[in-house]
């Protein structure tokens, strides 16, 4: 009988207890009415989650001390069932074809139980989703690569598939990890199916789809990264494709190539529109509110890789330079117009304007010559597109357009400069003289409007590039340098009637010319105290000293090299007359 009475005891100790509990408790309530300040509410614990739409936060719970056992037991799991499935294959217990389907099958449905895990929240979601992605990619590329169970265009099928289930996870979950193991898996699977020697049009499609991915699901991850890295991809791709050509075409006709090597300008022309949208999209603000960086840029990257990469392949004899250079002018009078458009979209211009025009620009300044068969058009041709841009620019209020005209037409000029330098030799042509004093002409009509069309504002970014609007100094440079090719055939017509046209004679001419224009510009700048043209000028004078004291004392002698160090004294001289006497009267224009 001893039980009970323990058990009685018991609960009357419990009795008193909860008595006692309920007076302290009562007595701590009426204190806390009494100094008007209530019990606060008891908290439980919260659940510990990642935020939404945050990479980091993320991809750092995947390694949470609280969740790290339950996520490695689950992997031990997955990877036991994909090795097991492999080892029946492998043993001929199950057909080799049935297990690569199998094999797809499981990768697929803990792909797709991830995408449930995530919607209840489940801390293993993310861990099916990786290990999904990473046993597809696997399995397809090793069915097809090593068994031949999986024809080559099921195998990128299913890379596509995996990407957008990936990718559609992301959007609606607002989680980052599927569209980085998606897109990446998907790549990387496509270059490993038929390593070294990849189907290209085929991963082409998945590189420009991974791309795609990427941009639209940037709004909730902001990892630039991640386009960067594909955009390096698909670069690298081209490339690899390029040097492929390159074997080929030395064996065979371009008739003879497989349709996977030689449909690299098609493909290209697919990749360059997709990158095209992508820009466009983004600087419209249709991926993410904040344009980015990415975004401004990949008109120009795009223009470069794709028009650079086509040209190389033309070299090689794929198809005839003029139809490629009449497409490559075609594209480059759509990206000029989109440029116009978002120029007058909106008051100031929308952001990637100036992205768009100059991409535009340049790939008007690539095509041009090809596509009209004339560089002097060519150039002309891009030195008045620069203007205009200019002007643009000046209507518009848009500032870094007004920098991006005066890169254009320094392009022109020193493009022309170099053709000149490389064709005529020490026996300029008088075509030579006309087009360069044409393309001296207009740079030195956009310098003074430049100068009298000063900007109103800068911006913080274009302030630092183009501070207090210095950029134009490089129109007259350019000016300068196209006019030099005009008066040096002057020069050498003037030396030919005088019977003393040789290379000596002539190059030795040429130092004095250009302490000539050196001497004309320090006195200008003097007379008008602009501080501009003083610093051009001790650069002119620079090179001089360094053509007369580096080439000339190595490849002259005589009275040409002696009237060149002559002149190069009187120049040093007047340089020194000049720097002298600045700061002894004010400034008119200290631009």
């Amino acid at each position: 009988m001893a039980e009970p009475t323990d058990l009685e005891g018991r609960v009357a100790d419990l009795e008193l207890q909860v008595i006692s509990l309920t007076e302290t408790v009562s007595q701590l309530r009426a204190a806390q009415d009494l100094h008007g300040q209530p019990l606060p509410p008891a908290q439980k614990k919260p659940r510990k989650t990642f935020k939404q739409g945050e990479t980091s936060e993320e991809l750092l719970s995947l390694v949470d001390k609280s969740y790290i056992l339950p996520r490695v037991a689950s992997t031990s799991f997955m990877v036991a069932i994909a090795i097991a499935l492999r080892t029946a294959s492998d043993s001929g217990t199950i057909d080799m074809r049935i297990g690569s389907m199998l094999g797809i099958l499981y990768a697929f449905g803990l792909i797709c139980y991830g995408w449930f895990a995530y919607r209840e929240r489940s801390i293993h979601a993310p861990v099916f989703i990786l290990w999904g992605t990473i046993v597809m990619c696997g399995v397809v590329v090793e069915a097809h690569r090593v068994f031949a169970t999986v024809p080559a265009e099921v195998a990128y099928v299913t890379l596509a598939i995996t990407g957008l289930v990936a990718t559609v996870v992301s959007r609606l979950h607002h989680v980052a990890l599927p569209v980085f193991v998606g897109t990446l898996g998907m790549s990387f699977g496509a270059f490993a199916i038929d390593y070294p020697n990849p189907f290209f049009p085929y991963l082409v499609v998945i590189l420009g789809l991974a791309n795609i991915f990427a941009a639209y699901a940037t709004r909730l991850l902001r990892a630039s990264w991640l386009r960067w890295l594909l955009l390096a991809m698909s670069a690298f791709m081209v490339q690899i494709w390029d040097m492929k050509l390159s074997i080929y075409l030395g064996k065979l006709s371009p008739e003879n190539l497989d349709i996977s090597v030689k449909g690299l300008l098609p493909s290209l022309a697919f990749l360059g529109m997709i990158f095209i949208g992508i820009a466009l999209l983004g600087v419209l603000g249709k991926i993410q509110k904040k344009v980015s960086k990415f975004d401004l840029v990949l008109p120009i990257i795009n223009v470069c890789l794709i028009f650079w990469s086509g040209y190389y392949a033309i070299s090689l004899g794929l198809t005839t330079p003029l139809l490629f250079s009449w497409a490559a002018f075609a594209s480059a009078l759509a990206h000029l117009g989109i440029a116009w458009w978002l120029a007058h979209r909106e008051p100031g211009g929308s952001l990637g304007t100036t992205s768009f025009a100059l991409a535009g620009g340049l790939l008007l300044a690539f095509s041009a010559p090809q596509a009209f068969g004339n560089a002097v058009i060519a150039y002309a041709l891009v030195a008045l597109l620069a203007i205009g841009m200019a002007r643009l620019s000046l209507k518009r209020d848009i500032l870094s357009l007004r920098l991006a005209s005066y890169l254009l037409q320094l392009y022109a000029c020193g493009a022309l400069v170099m053709l000149l330098w490389a064709s005529d030799g020490a026996k300029p042509s008088l075509i030579g003289a006309l087009s360069s004093g044409l393309l001296a002409a207009i740079a030195f009509y956009h310098y003074f409007w430049a100068r009298k069309n000063p900007p109103q504002e800068q911006d913080a970014l274009v302030n630092q590039l183009n501070k207090n609007d210095r950029g134009g100094g490089l129109l007259l440079v350019a000016a300068l340098f196209s006019g030099f090719f005009t008066l040096r055939v002057g020069l050498y017509q003037t030396l030919d009637m005088l019977g003393a046209a040789n290379w000596s004679t002539f190059d030795g001419a040429q130092s004095v010319l250009i302490n000539f224009c050196a001497a004309t510009l320090l006195i200008l700048s003097l007379t008008l105290k602009n501080k501009e043209l003083r610093n051009i000028a001790i650069v002119i004078t620079m090179i001089g000293a360094g053509k007369i004291f580096v080439l000339d004392l190595m490849s002259l002698k005589g009275m040409p090299l002696m009237i060149g160090v002559f002149t190069f004294g009187l120049v040093a001289a007047l340089a020194s007359f000049v720097l002298s006497r600045w700061k002894k009267a004010p400034q008119k224009n200290a631009t």
